[in-house]
């Protein structure tokens, strides 16, 4: 299996108390996997100034910063903050800033704060900031609300999506199952009507059910049928009514080209899902020099020895 950790995580805050869930997840990974957290703040830069008094200008302001950053760790550790912990005040822009230090320093989670979904024109015409963490960060993302999971992860919720290769997400089902010693659900919705055990979606979640059964696991699959409604909307449902503590979804390799089904269903979940959405990293470079090396098969040897070479090497 692929090695993955959760070592370094990244925490976005804004200093007005919207990153304390965040950080509380964030808190909750380190003691279950040793993790160590670095609380970043991004303030603006001060601008229409000589090049020399912007420079000394945006020193003072990162200083001031600072100040209000360790203020708010030390309120959130009751006056101590530990050694796992470190502080970081850059000046920039929020969004831009943030991926920029993600992306080049090699961290291998970034936790933020989900807001309520813009609604109206301005919504429309601009993207939301979660998605477009979502979109450009390469390492995982995981958007927390109201629900960290303060209370331990029980279940962990797999969609399974046939459009997409499954080596990421069977490595991280099987690490955070072990790590948090949980179960894994893996659900797929049919749109279309076909036999349940003819279609690709129940093959395909089978073989990674007992992939992460092999591990000692305790695995299940859902299938449901739904032609007539909305798919993500099966799947939400499905995540508020069942006791699922969050949600594992794949890093979607059709979203580099723009609006798409997988960018669609990523942005419903980070919005809409009432527990935390854990999003699997996309790597353009791989991935596109993925696309150059798809080998076709000449001839089927095997229905299943193609579906597994489908599932884990595509």
């Amino acid at each position: 299996m692929k090695d993955v950790n959760l070592e370094r995580v990244l925490v976005p805050v804004s200093l007005s108390g919207d990153g304390e869930d965040a950080l509380k997840q964030a808190v909750f990974f380190k003691k279950k996997m040793n993790s160590k957290i670095t609380l970043i703040h991004v303030t603006p830069a001060a601008s229409n100034l000589k090049s020399l008094v912007q420079t000394e200008l945006n020193k003072r302001l990162q200083a001031r910063a600072m100040i209000r950053l360790i203020r708010f760790a030390k309120l959130q550790f009751k006056g101590r903050i530990p050694e796992y912990v470190d502080l970081r005040v850059e000046i920039g822009q929020h969004v831009p800033t943030i991926i920029e230090v993600a992306n080049n320093e090699n961290y291998n989670l970034v936790i933020i704060r989900k807001n309520e979904r813009i609604e109206g024109l301005v919504g429309k015409l601009k993207m939301h900031s979660a998605d477009k963490f979502v979109k450009d960060i390469k390492c995982p993302v995981l958007s927390v609300k109201d629900r960290w999971t303060y209370r331990g992860v029980r279940n962990i919720l797999v969609p399974v999506d046939i459009r997409q290769q499954s080596r990421d997400i069977l490595n991280w089902s099987i690490y955070l199952a072990k790590k948090l010693n949980t179960r894994i659900t893996l659900i797929s919705v049919l749109t279309v009507k076909i036999d349940l055990e003819k279609s690709l979606a129940y093959r395909k979640a089978k073989l990674l059910e007992r992939s992460i059964r092999d591990e000692g696991i305790f695995c299940e699959v859902k299938i449901f049928e739904n032609t007539g409604e909305d798919k993500i909307e099966t799947i939400l449902q499905y995540v508020k009514h069942e006791k699922a503590d969050f949600v594992l979804a794949q890093g979607a390799q059709d979203i580099l080209f723009g609006d798409s089904q997988s960018e669609n269903f990523i942005s419903r979940l980070l919005h809409d899902s009432i527990k935390p959405v854990l999003r699997l990293g996309t790597d353009r470079a791989a991935y596109f020099k993925s696309l150059l090396n798809v080998r076709v098969p000449i001839s089927i040897r095997n229905e299943e020895m193609v579906l597994t070479e489908v599932v884990m090497n595509l």
